[in-house]
């Protein structure tokens, strides 16, 4: 036995090794393999081994001691969990021998995650489940969890939505509170309507797909000598949805109607959305209607709103207002057709003026999924957007416009905002103007009227490296965030923009409909601070990861019978090992692998994003034909394989 000064002694020792180390906080990162990765503060990457990766979750906020390795590599060892955000998981229960476990899906997570039998439940093997963590792993490396619900069998019907809803913890049902307010609004709706200005004069209709319940904008148009009034009608639930009620927090959770395929998760509860508050024709409703004078030219003279209440005439489908417009007379009532005739008048000049002075948003096809019975894909339907949806997206554009403009003067709203490229990224983009368009490289292109002019430029250009350029910078742009401060948008080319067209769709359009009442009201603008600005944007963000996962495991399961077909497509994403495809006829995305020969592995340019192979060179947008070579329904990934003869003819057709 050790005597009080061996101890000491071996304390001080301790002691003494510990002061000599280097430590450092950071997040953990996972792999596709066992080990992982510790992303310190101070940007360096050092390595988690596979006996301390069993400790630990991606995401988890460490603290490590650094051990410096060969060529200067960063080795980890834990010493203490600062914080760990993972408790929630969702995946498949398996059972191997004795051992009963959650396979989970969450991105990085490759472990399986052992259920006790007390937390198990009513869940049986094969089931999909979600469940809590109650034993994080730092201690030994043995992580619990719990069950919490069974999602369902994997067989049955519509597995795929219930399951996506619950790993995103995407809010299905509205709280009894919200339930309760929604049912006492239609009084409420009469009393608002008694007390505006009855519009209804003006002819608004709406025009909407054919299936549309929630009708959230109606259309009028006045002639006059020197252009056009264009009158924006805008149904109204601010008016009697209050900030901080019931429905307004339930409205904020989901901060948007996410559609996924087949089903609506709607803002509002369906009975406002698509009955009380939603333009039903012949139904008076409460609205705010905005006047936007454009002249001939297109361009805007002045604008004003006001809060009213109108009839819409009609409920038009694109296809009856596109089909008018394309010369059958017959596909809309007589009493619309002059007015549908200046509307399109009106398009034309706005969409020519904003060609010179903005920027016009790509203009991509889009893809209606048809579910069958079991609520997998039957087919996929290309549509390209017609007249009559081009007339609507000017429209509100217009509408957005003309408002966000009014709240920039005010500096209070909710903006949607575009700052351009990443920071991070400049040196690049610097770096390709310099090379090709030197005159742009030392402009500051966080300027509107710089990169408006950089990218009018660009998309006047014939040459394929001009194109690629353009190809490329986009990939550098950040993302559009919504912001309670003004900020241009350089995506649109605008100053300033914010929306307030779709109000029983987007919380943040609900709450520009508050500001502008404040506004007539010269009262308090209702408070949207940083923190729920974070809450909103996280929301939409959490909504669209859904609906890409929903997708993607629909989408593969609809490629399985489709292996050995080839399609032509478009090159959307180049890396060094291989080509992402997104095919034309469905719009589903797959990877091309061209590093699996190790004695043939591609050329890489990953400045200018383009990829060699077998003297095949390969960019962002081209066109390519490929083959569907294997399809992985669990992992949700589609393989493709390039059809080399059509590539081959496109290459001797450039030079």
């Amino acid at each position: 036995m050790l005597n009080a000064d061996a101890l000491k002694q071996l304390s001080q020792l301790k002691t003494d090794i510990r002061s000599s180390k280097e430590f450092a906080e950071g997040q953990v990162r996972g792999s596709n393999g066992k080990f992982g990765f510790v992303v310190l503060v101070d940007g360096r990457e050092a390595f988690l081994p596979p006996n301390e990766m069993e400790r630990v979750f991606p995401g988890d906020r460490v603290r490590v001691s650094l051990t410096e390795g060969p060529k200067g590599k960063l080795s980890a060892e834990l010493d203490v969990l600062l914080e760990s955000e993972l408790d929630y998981l969702v995946g498949q229960y398996i059972q191997r021998g004795q051992g009963h476990f959650i396979q989970p899906t969450q991105h990085s997570l490759t472990r399986w995650i052992f259920l006790p039998p007390k937390a198990r439940g009513k869940a049986q093997p094969g089931d999909f489940i979600a469940c809590r963590v109650n034993r994080h792993p730092f201690k030994d490396g043995r992580a619990q969890a719990r069950v919490t619900s069974v999602i369902g069998k994997p067989e049955m019907p519509g597995i795929e939505h219930a399951y996506t809803i619950a790993q995103y913890q995407l809010p299905e049902q509205f709280g009894p509170a919200a339930q309760k307010q929604s049912e006492t609004l239609a009084g409420q709706l009469a009393s608002v309507i008694a007390e505006r200005t009855d519009l209804s004069e003006l002819g608004f209709v709406t025009i909407d797909a054919e299936s549309t319940q929630d009708m959230d904008d109606a259309l009028a148009v006045t002639p006059r000598e020197d252009g056009w009034t264009l009158h924006t009608a805008i149904a109204d639930p601010s008016s009697v949805i209050g900030q901080d009620s019931p429905l307004d927090k339930e409205a904020f959770k989901r901060a948007h109607s996410l559609y996924l395929p087949g089903e609506t998760l709607p803002m509002l509860p369906h009975n406002l959305c698509e009955d009380l508050v939603s333009l039903i024709p012949g139904e008076l409703r409460p609205v705010l209607v905005v006047h936007i004078d454009i002249n001939r030219d297109g361009s805007i003279s002045g604008s004003h709103y006001e809060f009213a209440a109108i009839r819409s005439q009609y409920k038009l489908s694109y296809t009856q207002v596109s089909g008018f417009l394309e010369g059958d007379d017959t596909a809309v009532p007589e009493a619309q057709r002059e007015s549908l005739r200046n509307l399109a008048a009106t398009y034309k000049a706005r969409a020519t003026y904003r060609s010179t002075h903005s920027l016009a948003m790509e203009d991509r096809p889009e893809y209606e999924i048809w579910l069958d019975s079991q609520r997998k894909i039957a087919r996929i339907e290309r549509q390209e957007r017609n007249i009559a949806q081009r007339i609507v997206e000017e429209a509100m554009l217009a509408t957005n416009i003309s408002i966000g403009a009014k709240l920039a003067e005010r500096q209070q709203g909710c903006f949607s905002v575009h700052l351009g490229f990443r920071k991070e990224r400049m040196g690049e983009v610097k770096s390709l103007l310099k090379a090709l368009l030197p005159e742009y490289a030392e402009k500051d292109l966080g300027q509107l009227e710089h990169y408006l002019a950089l990218v009018k430029h660009l998309e006047s250009q014939d040459d394929s490296q001009l194109l690629n350029l353009l190809a490329v910078l986009k990939r550098m742009l950040r993302p559009g965030l919504l912001d309670n401060k003004v900020g241009a948008h350089l995506g649109l080319g605008l100053p300033a923009y914010a929306t307030v067209t779709s109000p029983i769709r987007k919380y943040n359009d609900l709450y520009n409909h508050r500001v502008l009442h404040a506004a007539i009201q010269q009262g308090n603008t209702p408070d949207l601070n940083d923190v729920h600005i974070e809450a909103l944007q996280n929301s939409l963000v959490r909504g669209r990861q859904a609906r890409r996962a929903l997708e993607q495991w629909l989408y593969a399961q609809f490629m399985q019978d489709k292996i050995g077909n080839t399609y032509a497509g478009k090159i959307t994403l180049v890396t060094g090992a291989g080509l992402g495809v997104r095919i034309d006829q469905f719009g589903i995305d797959g990877f091309v692998r061209m590093n699996g020969d190790k004695k043939n592995l591609p050329t890489f340019d990953g400045k200018h994003l383009t990829l060699t192979h077998n003297e095949q060179s390969f960019q962002l947008e081209q066109a390519v034909v490929v083959k569907v070579s294997s399809v992985n329904v669990d992992k949700r990934r589609i393989a493709f394989e390039l059809v080399l003869e059509n590539v081959q003819a496109n290459s001797a057709a450039k030079k």
